[in-house]
């Protein structure tokens, strides 16, 4: 009996102890819960409505950026423009959607006097405008309105957004009743309401305080000495305790505020004492009844779990000094709750980038079978009957308005248009790897060609958005379809490999390796007579036959169906016979001298014929007849004063034009076109000009015969000779002989 009573009083005093502490406890965790539920809740409205906020703005510079409103704000509309005023009213009615609560849209046009409003266009400036034209310059954000019977926020974007000079704005309004809407109430009655900057009350569940300053209110004051973006603390105000719970956005530096009666807080504590006050009798009943017997049989498992707790090292936040096991062990807990949250706010917060991780591991085949399932189902990725890879790349940055050095942005722009054309969840995931834009999509089609029919489908609407918004050619592989997805690693390397068929298909190609890829090589080919031709037509100088030589080269290697490696193979052996004969002209140093990167792998990564043509054009024909040139002019004599040598020499003879190109190297249109450029005359206007005054000269000097003078000018017979004598001197050769033995 004796220690029965014992164990009874030290159970009785501690139990009683422990009610006492559980009240104020719970009293104080009510509270505490309750200011952390309303924060999570005011965190939740902050969010929703910030989302709105950004939707709308970036619908309204989307809009604003819009090909159709920069020319239309910078010109005059007449009525005459109705099919691009009614354009331009339907996007502005395109954005006042309920879901997103935007009240009124309007365009103005600063530079030409017009605008839009709620569904009309009118000439002039509106006089209802409050907008201040000085300050368009500088897009702020949001801002309050404070009018009579439309209180409310508005955004105002100028047109062009990226201009020096506005041209023109884009005004949105939203109605406080609309912003109150995505205010929750959370777990109290209380007040939520939204302040800006200037701490005027913008947004209210109570519709009477919207538009007045809370500066005056003794809670402020403590807000902005507390110095921190968001908390709680309780504060009387007219005879009521209240908990006031705030947070300040970063997005507009807008403050969320919400106001909890303490009075709820204490009529849940009344009930936790009575709670509590009955636990504790039970308590005691049984711990008089059990208190023996349980004494000896509930240490055992404490025991248990304190020594596994002690294991893993001393908790967080526990001194030196610990009271019992249940507070080690509590401990021990709370810091695992805490890192469990922690992990889960990360995770929320990376989950995007943790998707993109996911599927760069399984694009480049890091993922084994069973990481793959279990990762699959932890990101919900869509089951589909069956699925296939597009790969999209750029054809060509040359002749569009943008530099080398922008193409990573490029490839984002480009994937965020293929998300929006491919909507989940038949896009499973869009994401750019390299010089790529990759995108996995799923498809429950039976057949094989309604399956290739819907991919190229997709495929031909990016091609389409890309160039209509970006100004860009783009080509798209497609990858054989495949029913499992851990063979999406061997489906991204086959896309990757259908693009290479650009080399036979051109620009704005899509290509499906499954009709492309020849089921055997038709073994290499290069045509060699016309690289032998096309080597003599640089090195005559004629670059018009140069140029459909390279082109009729082109086409015959790609006209045979073969692997794309075997192409580039045929053109770098013409590049390889290219640079043989400027090696044998020795100007291999001079050509290649101002190259940063080896001719090869320039060759290499060129992607299509259009682009090999020009590369061979510009990098190795051009070039080369330039060295030719320099080399001939620099031994001394032009081409017109070799040729007039070779008149002068051979001028007795069945002297031709193309002989003398052929003497001197060149082609025949050069020589004719260099020679009239620097002599002024016909090749054969020359050729009759020198013989004639041959035939003057044998005439007055010598005593040759008329018709030996016309055999050796090489006339067919003397009657032409004295013709063609006449025509020129108004006298035949004989009177012409006579006349000057004469002057002797």
């Amino acid at each position: 009996m004796k220690l029965i009573t014992f164990t009874t009083l030290i159970s009785t005093v501690p139990l009683l102890l422990l009610g006492i502490f559980a009240f104020f406890q719970s009293t104080s965790t009510v509270q505490t819960k309750v200011n952390e539920a309303n924060v999570f809740m005011l965190q939740q409205s902050q969010s929703r409505v910030e989302q709105i906020l950004k939707v709308i703005d970036q619908l309204a510079v989307r809009f604003a950026e819009t090909p159709l409103v920069s020319s239309s704000v910078a010109k005059q509309l007449a009525i005459e423009d109705f099919k691009d005023i009614d354009s331009l009213v339907k996007g502005l009615q395109g954005m006042q959607t309920y879901e997103l609560g935007v009240r009124d849209v309007e365009l103005h046009s600063l530079w030409n006097g017009w605008y839009i409003k709620e569904r009309g266009f009118f000439f002039g400036k509106d006089p209802a405008a409050d907008v201040d034209v000085s300050q368009l310059g500088y897009n702020t954000g949001w801002k309050p309105e404070m009018k009579e019977g439309s209180a409310g926020i508005r955004l105002v974007r100028v047109i062009p957004t990226t201009g020096a000079e506005p041209m023109g704005y884009l005004s949105v309004r939203m109605s406080n009743a609309e912003l109150a809407k995505l205010l929750a109430k959370g777990f109290s009655s209380g007040e939520t309401m939204i302040l800006d900057d200037k701490m005027n009350i913008i947004v209210s569940s109570d519709d009477k305080r919207v538009g007045q300053s809370v500066l005056s209110e003794s809670w402020v004051k403590d807000m902005q000495h507390a110095d921190k973006t968001k908390g709680y603390m309780n504060v009387t105000s007219k005879d009521k305790s209240s908990s006031v719970v705030y947070n300040q956005s970063r997005y507009n530096n807008w403050t969320y505020v919400s106001f909890i009666p303490l009075e709820e807080t204490k009529q849940e504590s009344a009930l936790i004492g009575w709670v509590t006050l009955t636990a504790c009798v039970l308590l005691l009943l049984l711990a008089a009844l059990l208190s023996y017997w349980g004494s000896k049989r509930m240490y055992f498992p404490v025991r248990s779990l304190l020594e596994v707790t002690m294991r893993q090292g001393q908790p967080a936040g526990i001194g030196k000094a610990v009271k019992d096991e249940f507070q080690w062990i509590g401990s021990h807990l709370a810091t695992l709750h805490e890192s469990k949250e922690q992990l889960e706010d990360k995770m929320k917060i990376q989950s995007s980038q943790l998707v993109d991780y996911f599927m760069l591991k399984l694009f480049q085949g890091e993922l084994y079978r069973h990481e793959l399932e279990e990762k699959a189902g932890q990101f919900h990725i869509t089951s589909w009957h069956r699925y296939a890879v597009l790969v999209i790349q750029i054809d060509t940055l040359a002749q569009t308005r943008y530099e080398t050095q922008e193409q990573d942005l490029l490839l984002f722009a480009i994937n965020n248009i293929a998300a929006e054309l491919i909507p989940p969840p038949r896009r499973i995931h869009a994401m750019p790897i390299g010089n790529y834009q990759v995108t996995l999509v799923g498809s429950d089609a039976d057949h094989h060609a309604d399956l290739l029919s819907e991919l190229s489908a997709l495929a031909e609407a990016v091609q389409r958005a890309v160039e209509e918004f970006l100004g860009l050619k783009i080509s798209v592989g497609v990858s054989r379809p495949y029913e499992q997805i851990y063979a999406t690693p061997q489906a991204f390397l086959e896309a990757k490999e259908a693009l290479q068929y650009r080399l036979r298909l051109g620009e704005k190609a899509i290509l499906h390796l499954g009709d492309l890829k020849p089921r055997q090589a038709s073994g290499h080919y290069y045509p060699h007579h016309l690289a032998s031709e096309l080597t003599q037509a640089v090195a005559f100088l004629d670059e018009e036959v140069a140029e459909a030589l390279l082109k009729q080269f082109i086409q015959e290697v790609l006209q045979v169906e073969n692997d794309p490696n075997l192409y580039r193979i045929a053109f770098a052996m013409l590049l390889t016979d290219l640079t043989k004969a400027i090696y044998e002209m020795g100007g291999t140093e001079e050509l290649f001298a101002q190259d940063h990167r080896n001719k090869y792998e320039q060759l290499f990564h060129l992607k299509t014929p259009q682009e090999i043509e020009i590369w061979f054009h510009k990098q190795m024909i051009r070039p080369m007849m330039e060295l030719t040139r320099k080399r001939h002019e620099s031994s001394g004599k032009s081409i017109s004063r070799s040729v007039i040598d070779l008149i002068h020499e051979n001028y007795d003879s069945e002297l031709t034009l193309e002989q003398c190109a052929l003497r001197l190297n060149y082609s025949t249109h050069y020589i004719r076109r260099m020679f009239r450029k620097e002599t002024g005359m016909n090749f054969s206007d020359y050729l009759a000009g020198y013989r004639h005054d041959k035939a003057k000269s044998w005439l007055s000097e010598t005593s040759m015969k008329i018709t030996e003078i016309a055999e050796r000018l090489r006339y067919t017979n003397a009657q032409n000779f004295i013709r063609h004598f006449r025509k020129l001197e108004g006298m035949t050769p004989g009177q012409y002989r006579e006349q000057k033995n004469e002057l002797n």
